[in-house]
């Protein structure tokens, strides 16, 4: 397979590019106008299709590519029909973020303002961006960013890094040896973790040629899929207070075995068609520093054999108010039918009984023999 080196000069991305129909529209999105090196002052423009269907990694403007011949759909008509294609940027300064090389095709020199940005060692070119401003054309909204970081990596790593400070890190604990990580606190080496991180920290510095290791409590946003590992930094932003608890969980920095956390600013869950369903072996923990808000137009259901508001120790049985209210309502009418009897009644000759209070003080001891006060409180609830 014959490789040719070659500066990429346009890619076709959307409608808006001048190349869109040239490259057969929608079909061609990905496909990258180029000039080969080896003819760096009268080659020709060529075309070249991305080599991967299922994996964008579009270079940007000024970045090197190879490009290779390859079938394309008119090889059934004609074997030696061929087409360009291409495979991801070559890494000229073993940086994420760009690989651009300014003035490439230029018979001038580089201007003094990228000479700063681009500085040249004994042992080759080394990219060593001081400040956010380069002269390089990286397309039409792509800026660059002098303080993206690569990561850090380890032995057995396996990184996808974006351009923008994000990664996706197939990584291990790493605890012995001259190195190791900030996850390696716990369990042996080999142990696999998958970090996601989306962005870096605003305190990360200026320099951005410089490794950096993920870390939960300053990334802006993480998931962590661990197996031994210990985070210690979780204490940073995780609100530890389990005094609901007789046995509490073991705090989120000590626990060793298989997790899965999120962090952010903010989470969101939200379904479109059906529920959302927590489940856990042992119990579902709320904690909050401000307050636990339930908000719903519909019912709130708690089914428990046994619910205590206030206090793991609260013993105080909440009354159940239908019961309550029935046998209050049987109280009450009682009363009024014996009040009402005895302001009506009237003198009668001495020691003769008074019929009409007489039954009414029997309906009266009848009503407060109903009244049941072991039957009013839950066995189920209890307060403080």
């Amino acid at each position: 397979m014959n490789y040719r080196p070659a500066v990429v000069i346009d890619i076709v991305l959307n409608e808006n590019s001048k190349y869109f129909n040239t490259v057969g529209g929608y079909n061609g999105i990905g496909t990258l106008v180029y000039k080969e090196i080896k003819n760096k002052k009268y080659g020709a423009l060529g075309f070249a299709k991305p080599y991967f269907s299922n994996l964008s990694n579009y270079p940007l403007i000024n970045e090197l590519i190879y490009i290779f011949l390859l079938p394309n759909p008119d090889t059934q008509n004609n074997v030696n029909r061929e087409s360009a294609y291409y495979i991801s940027p070559i890494n000229v300064w073993n940086s994420p973020h760009h690989n651009a090389i300014p003035n490439i095709f230029s018979d001038t020199d580089i201007p003094d303002s990228q000479k700063q940005d681009y500085q040249q060692t004994e042992l080759g070119a080394v990219r060593r961006v001081s400040d956010g401003s380069t002269g390089i054309n990286l397309g039409n909204t792509f800026t660059e960013k002098s303080n993206i970081k690569p990561l850090t990596k380890y032995e057995g790593d396996v990184i996808l890094e974006g351009r923008f400070g994000s990664s996706i890190r197939f990584g291990s604990t790493v605890i012995s040896g001259p190195f190791y990580n900030n996850w390696s606190k716990e369990g042996i080496n080999g142990d696999p973790i998958v970090i996601i991180r989306n962005g870096q920290p605003n305190n990360a510095g200026s320099v951005g040629f410089l490794p950096i290791e993920e870390n939960i409590n300053r990334d802006p946003s993480s998931i962590y899929l661990t197996t031994t590992q210990k985070l210690p930094d979780l204490d940073g932003f995780v609100r530890s207070s389990y005094d609901s608890y007789t046995t509490p969980p073991i705090t989120p920095s000590q626990y060793n075995k298989p997790q899965v956390i999120l962090k952010s600013g903010r989470l969101l869950f939200a379904t479109e068609d059906d529920h959302i369903l927590f489940s856990s072996n042992k119990s579902i923990n709320l904690n909050a520093y401000d307050s636990i808000n339930l908000d719903t137009p519909g019912d709130i259901i708690l089914e428990s054999s046994k619910v205590y508001l206030g206090g793991k120790d609260a013993t105080e049985k909440v009354v159940l108010g239908n019961t309550l209210k029935a046998q209050l309502d049987t109280l009450i009418t009682a009363l009024n039918t014996f009040a009402s009897i005895c302001s009506s009644q009237v003198s009668q000759p001495s020691g003769t009984q008074l019929a009409a209070i007489v039954s009414a003080a029997e309906t009266l001891k009848n009503a407060l023999g109903k009244v049941n006060t072991s039957n009013i409180l839950s066995d189920d609830i209890y307060t403080t």
